[in-house]
């Protein structure tokens, strides 16, 4: 009997030792440690934004060009903001030391064909009462650079930048109502230099929000 007992109390020590290795690999197979940081990594990937995505000024990176020639394109007939707005735009060419020229034909179309013989470095135009003409002739020069202050187009191609600020946010949709257009003493000026710089940033085809 004791030789038995003992020769069983044997067998279970060979079993338990058998088994231990299997319990302490079941920790180690887990893949969660390492499939998170993947996992996370994937989740980091840039996504590619399409034209008209809105972003940040803090996405605006580059410096503002100096010397650029620049034709701006305003209403024949300006209200209030419009006027306040191209003083504005005006004084920032000025000390970006921009060359500029400006149309304000009475049909918004001359102005920007005429803006396009001149082929300068940015075509600018202010406000939305110039974006239908704007849409046609920036979907139609897709080689030309156009930026947009104080709207935004409806369907922007990727070669036009629009800032915005609060107040003159607005997309244009072509609707009966006219799209908010205000705050441009504050803001105009610092949306040209934004824009121009945004250009030099790479960031062609989207919308920069200022605060």
């Amino acid at each position: 009997m004791k030789s038995s007992a003992s020769a069983l109390a044997l067998l279970l020590v060979v079993v338990l030792t058998g088994c231990s290795p299997v319990a302490e690999a079941s920790p180690s197979s887990t893949v969660a440690p390492t499939s998170t940081p993947s996992a996370s990594g994937e989740a980091s990937t840039p996504v590619e934004l399409v034209p008209g995505s809105t972003l940040d000024r803090s996405a605006v990176t580059a410096a503002v060009p100096v010397g650029e020639t620049i034709s701006i394109v305003v209403p024949s007939d300006p209200g209030e903001e419009e006027r306040l707005a191209f003083a504005a735009v005006q004084d920032a060419a000025g000390r970006h030391r921009a060359t500029v020229q400006v149309h304000a034909d009475t049909d918004p179309v001359a102005s920007v064909t005429t803006a396009l013989t001149d082929r300068p470095d940015v075509i600018v135009a202010i406000g939305p009462a110039l974006v239908g003409a704007l849409d046609r002739a920036s979907a139609a020069n897709l080689d030309v650079s156009f930026l947009v202050l104080g709207t935004q187009l409806a369907e922007p191609t990727g070669n036009v930048i629009a800032v915005t600020w609060p107040g003159a946010e607005e997309r244009a949709v072509f609707a009966d109502a006219p799209a908010s257009f205000t705050g441009a003493a504050t803001y105009a000026g610092e949306a040209l230099g934004v824009g121009l710089a945004a250009f030099a940033s790479g960031l062609d085809g989207h919308v920069i929000a200022l605060d």
